[in-house]
């Protein structure tokens, strides 16, 4: 894997994909921008089934297929496995943060941080701005 490494959630796929997504604009300028630079997009397994997820229930089984075959295809997209032990730090940061309001795949991409040592993350989520050591892109 070669290029700058940033990992995405699933609120920056919806944003780049969906149009009508207020972060639309910020999304796909900021995608350009990264490929530029050949940067890539660390997509763990969780963060992918939450997406497929969120599609499907959004925009119908056709448009998540049509995400998904992109997502598992493009070269852009570096695919990792949360594994037993991202699975066990993700449960114990989701413990951990039990004041917060993140969800699990939330915990898994701050493991995931942790793991890989990559700290920005593609999303808009303001919980990632919550996070220590972990810095959101683009900052809109």
């Amino acid at each position: 894997m070669s290029g700058q490494r940033i990992i995405v959630d699933t609120g920056a796929i919806y944003a780049f994909v969906t149009r009508t997504d207020p972060h639309h604009e910020a999304a796909v300028s900021f995608v350009r921008a990264w490929l530029d630079r050949s940067g890539v997009f660390v997509l763990c397994d969780v963060v992918f089934a939450e997406t497929m997820v969120l599609f499907k229930a959004r925009l119908g089984t056709r448009i998540a297929l049509r995400v998904g075959r992109e997502l598992r295809r493009n070269p852009a997209y570096f695919w990792i496995p949360l594994g037993e032990e991202g699975e066990r730090d993700t449960w114990a940061l989701f413990q951990r943060y039990d004041d917060k309001e993140w969800s699990f795949t939330d915990c898994a991409i701050l493991a995931l941080s942790q793991r890989l040592k990559v700290p920005q993350v593609f999303g808009f989520d303001r919980h990632f701005d919550q996070m220590p050591d972990v810095e959101r892109l683009p900052t809109v």
